[in-house]
């Protein structure tokens, strides 16, 4: 029996309200539904790596673009998809925008360094993507947030560009340990090479076509961001070889790659915190982008 407020009678029921009511929670639940759909196709869905909310990984092609392809994708069928180990001078970390900018600047250089010639390799198109670093959120707008500043560090396709504002990168745990900082930053490049190749164009679209925040569409997301994290785990394990990174600083990013993913009210489109690490070794410990596969691996595997 439905009730008021304590102490206060509750109201009879107006006449034709039910049916007013039902009218308009079906009106709602088609907006809703155009909107996820639109959302999916332009690059305003849900996907980021970094704890808090989860802005877009979604991708608008540009004409040209490479095919949309996920299983069969030349970069993920390619056996001998390897980084190439290339010696990186990372300039040094600071939480000051300049010295944060000079970081990840330098981190992309060594990023495209790995990742251009192996798409060359695969005959698919590679351009570089903008960077934003700013102290935080306030007064930014992008393609995949709004205006909100409310969002994580994250790769909007619709304008190429990764977003790592500082104030969401959680420094004061990791303090100096900017490695954490690299390898979020290379799960966003990850989201990149993604979008470069075709893979989150074919990924969307199916998204689009099962329904976004269906059972299915939410395995889709997964497997896009528990790939991103293989990418970032070889591009981890390619640093270290060249020597740019030392084995203490692999073990602090592994170790980190294990304590992300989908939390406890998330709607379950990341990965667990478990998988998201062992996406991340497995492209730590075999360099090739077919181990990376996470289109054709089982549905336990991206849970």
């Amino acid at each position: 029996m439905p009730y008021g407020p304590p102490g206060r009678p509750t109201p009879p029921p107006r006449k034709g309200s039910g049916r007013f009511v039902t009218v308009l929670l079906v009106i709602i639940v088609a907006v809703v539904s155009v909107l996820v759909r639109y959302a999916v196709r332009n690059g305003i869905d849900i996907g980021s790596m970094s704890i808090g909310p989860k802005p877009s990984t979604t991708y608008t092609p540009d004409p040209g673009a490479a095919p949309a392809k996920t299983t069969d994708n030349p970069l993920l069928t390619d056996a001998d998809g390897t980084l190439v180990p290339a010696s990186c001078d990372y300039s040094p970390w600071g939480t000051q925008v300049d010295k944060a900018r000079a970081f990840f600047e330098s981190a992309a250089g060594c990023l495209e360094a790995a990742w251009k010639p192996l798409l060359a390799e695969n005959g698919l198109p590679f351009e570089s993507p903008t960077l934003s670093v700013t102290a935080t959120t306030s007064g930014i707008t992008t393609p995949c947030t709004g205006s909100t500043s409310n969002f994580a560090a994250f790769y909007c396709a619709a304008n190429k560009t990764i977003y790592m504002p500082i104030s969401q990168l959680q420094t004061d745990m990791f303090k100096d340990n900017w490695v954490v900082y690299l390898s979020v930053f290379a799960h966003e490049y990850g989201h990149h090479i993604q979008a470069q190749s075709g893979i989150l164009r074919k990924a969307n679209a199916e998204r689009v076509d099962v329904g976004a925040r269906s059972d299915k569409g939410l395995e889709l997301s997964r497997r896009v961001e528990l790939q991103a994290n293989c990418f970032d785990g070889m591009f981890i394990g390619s640093s270290k070889d060249a020597d740019s990174l030392t084995a203490s600083q692999v073990t602090l990013a592994t170790k980190d790659s294990y304590g992300r993913g989908d939390g406890a009210g998330d709607m379950r489109d990341h990965g667990s915190s478990q998988h998201g690490g062992e996406w991340f070794e497995a492209g730590l410990d075999h360099n090739l982008t077919n181990r990376c596969n996470t289109f054709t691996a089982s549905s336990g595997d991206v849970s």
